[in-house]
């Protein structure tokens, strides 16, 4: 099957920079290897996400079903398919076989046929967060990416700017325990845009395509219209107690169970990661 650059692929391009590797195995008895993609994510929320949205992509792309396959005793659900031709041409595009580490890009050829929000999109989807804020009492939105690939995020942070976001990009420390073997340090860098004006713009300008993110976006509109208009409705004297109240109601709605603290202020931001 011949492929093409198109929205739907550079989605599953992004997905892959996100939660995609390339990797090739040994076959037994054989001199070649057998080319392996694999996208994982969630079994916890991701499962619409698979269903919905990356198995229609592949199944245009490959002309057929392509399996979920859920992970026993682990919260994990993986496509894990050898394709050949598909498998070529993401690398051919640019996409790095094998450990991924610092190595990710967004493709020239994506800038210039204008499919980048599409990349971004799907890279949003599986390394991005949309976190909740409470600030003092109010609940307010950030959206963040963490990842180890500097030139990746920076591309991604510098296209967002020119859309119009506001933001910054800072420098972390990530670090990976694998338990009984070794510790290993990585620097980590991250995105973060704060606030409603920022909510709005990459709902209009790039977009949810990930299910439970476009739910919580969708949640938090609905709560801050509600707790913005208590403010007109009631006295000083009951406001307090409703603002609890609604604050409650929407709760577990919009997963406050993950609500950060806001970012310290002696996290700077970093101008040259």
């Amino acid at each position: 099957m011949d492929f093409k650059i198109d929205k739907d692929f550079a989605l599953l391009y992004g997905i892959m920079l996100g939660d995609g590797c390339l990797s090739l195995c040994n076959r037994k008895n054989r001199r070649t290897k057998m080319k392996i993609l694999t996208i994982t994510g969630s079994s916890i929320d991701d499962v619409p996400f698979f269903e919905n949205v990356i198995h229609p992509i592949l199944r245009r792309l490959r002309g057929k079903d392509t399996n979920i396959k859920f992970v026993k005793n682990e919260n994990t659900i993986t496509f894990n398919f050898s394709d050949e031709k598909l498998f070529d041409f993401l690398s051919q595009t640019g996409f790095p076989i094998g450990k991924k580490l610092d190595r990710l890009f967004i493709p020239k050829i994506f800038y210039d046929m204008n499919l980048v929000k599409y990349v971004v999109a799907g890279f949003f989807a599986t390394d991005g967060s949309l976190v909740l804020t409470k600030n003092p009492n109010k609940y307010y939105p950030r959206l963040e990416i963490h990842v180890i690939s500097k030139i990746l995020l920076k591309e991604v942070y510098d296209y967002l700017l020119s859309l119009g976001f506001k933001g910054a990009l800072y420098k972390c420390k990530r670090v990976n325990v694998s338990p009984g073997a070794y510790r290993e340090m990585n620097q980590k860098y991250r995105v973060q845009f704060n606030g409603k004006d920022n909510l709005l713009l990459f709902e209009n300008k790039i977009g949810f395509v990930n299910p439970k993110y476009k739910e919580k976006f969708d949640n938090f509109l609905l709560y801050d219209q509600d707790y913005d208009l208590l403010s007109l409705n009631l006295t000083k004297e009951n406001l307090k107690s409703a603002k609890l109240k609604v604050n409650s109601i929407y709760g577990n709605k919009m997963a406050l169970g993950r609500i950060e603290l806001p970012t310290p202020s002696f996290l700077k931001p970093s101008s040259s990661p």
